[in-house]
């Protein structure tokens, strides 16, 4: 069989990105698994979801410097982020397109001196100018707290999901 030339636009390769399961997978294996539920060698695949939206994925991850590969799943979506923090704004961005208003609710929550999520860099941080550094954009005008652990980000999720009336770990599934 000869080889054909796909030509694929940024979009579409993004979308097809948001399939990988590994490193190791080629655009050819993603294609396969995502077409015919198979691997390279004809097994059938265990698991099987369905395509990432694309206004789903977080426009800002493009950017992002790849530490891993760390897994977002909600119901029949799921996709790897290059780094825990991207994850983790990923999960939230999810959660509010599955639970609109899910980051209305989650700006009341946090300490005094900083939100889980703001309109601003500066309500992300109200007490403390030289932390606005660390406020990443989010979506929709909505900014994120990312200098956080493994385990904040963790603790800020299950939040997140609790406000959302989903369970953390069961409808959202992020492996930091």
């Amino acid at each position: 069989m000869g080889e054909t030339v796909i030509k694929l636009d940024l979009a579409c390769r993004k979308a097809l990105e948001a399939q990988r399961q590994s490193h190791a997978e080629t655009l050819e294996d993603i294609l396969r698994r995502v077409l015919t539920g198979r691997d390279a060698s004809g097994r059938a695949t265990e698991y099987k979801a369905g395509p990432v939206p694309v206004d789903w994925l977080d426009p800002y991850a493009a950017t992002e410097r790849k530490t891993g590969s760390y897994r977002v799943e909600m119901g029949e979506l799921c996709h790897f982020a290059p780094s825990q923090k991207a994850a983790y704004r990923l999960a939230l961005i999810w959660l509010e397109k599955a639970r609109p208003g899910a980051l209305a609710r989650l700006a009341g929550e946090g300490s005094a001196r900083r939100r889980i999520v703001a309109g601003t860099p500066q309500a992300l941080f109200p007490h403390s100018t030289a932390l606005v550094k660390h406020a990443e954009k989010l979506a929709d005008g909505w900014y994120v707290d990312v200098n956080l652990s493994r385990d904040q980000k963790v603790l800020r999720l299950k939040t997140a999901c609790r406000l959302a009336g989903l369970e953390f770990g069961k409808d959202l599934i992020v492996d930091l």
